[in-house]
């Protein structure tokens, strides 16, 4: 791949879940992690996938130069009003933000509001380039329980870092955690979210159970999506309340 290019996954329009206001959302290939209840599996191999679906060749991802990007994400600058804009998802996009600096100082330059979507378990220098141009940033917190955070190929002591050398930046933020049993659930974990929390105050957390609506994208991909209990909406009304608590603004996102 040329250096002046990335590979992207998807331009999705008129986003309203993104960050504020209404948001062009662009899903960057490429992740380090491995959560097994990932909505986005297209999106974790740094490479176009190629697939056959009713008889036809079809691909996961291509190919963009940082011009085309750019002018792709300008053609909605009319609707980026109550400060929308561009957020950067994946994968974990922060991943690719050294190839596409030019463009973030040129969405600034533009007075363009930029989100990002970002699971914070990358290279510090990622986060040191987002640090500059980044509005709000949307993290997840998934397991901070460093006896099982090899689950999903994490790094906690990266992400604390990273954690600090955001918060040390007042950077705007909101903390997404799926629920998950036996994984970002177990009492263990919740413990250590509430006291993670309790240290590092968002804007606002939005939690939400995990879905089957990327069971397709796994086929495709020759990949048997992982079952997980659902957890009870009693399990959800008691995590909403610990986290009210502590005075954060907390939602439940029904997807």
């Amino acid at each position: 791949m040329k250096k002046d290019r990335i590979l992207i996954s998807n331009i999705q329009r008129f986003c309203l879940q993104d960050g504020p206001g209404i948001r062009t959302t662009i899903f960057l290939k490429g992740c380090n992690l491995r959560c097994p209840w990932c909505s986005n599996p297209e999106n974790i191999d740094f490479k176009i996938q190629e697939f056959i679906e009713d008889g036809e060749i079809n691909k996961y991802g291509y190919e963009i130069t940082l011009e085309e990007l750019e002018k792709e994400i300008l053609k909605d600058k009319q609707f980026y009003i109550n400060n929308g804009g561009v957020t950067f998802s994946g994968g974990d996009c922060l991943l690719q933000f050294e190839k596409i600096e030019n463009l973030l100082k040129n969405l600034k330059e533009q007075k363009i509001n930029i989100c990002v979507e970002t699971s914070l378990m990358v290279l510090e220098k990622y986060v040191n380039i987002a640090i500059k141009y980044v509005d709000e940033f949307i993290i997840d917190i998934k397991i901070l329980d460093r006896d099982n955070v090899y689950k999903i190929n994490g790094n906690i002591d990266i992400y604390l870092k990273n954690i600090r050398t955001i918060f040390k930046n007042n950077c705007k933020v909101i903390f997404r955690i799926p629920l998950v049993p036996d994984y970002t659930t177990t009492d263990k974990n919740l413990e250590k979210i509430y006291d993670f929390l309790t240290k590092y105050k968002p804007i606002r957390v939005e939690i939400f159970k995990i879905h089957r609506l990327a069971e397709r994208k796994y086929k495709t991909l020759g990949k048997q999506m992982p079952i997980f209990k659902e957890i009870e909406d009693i399990k959800i009304n008691d995590i909403k309340k610990r986290i009210e608590e502590l005075e954060i603004e907390t939602v439940y996102c029904k997807i």
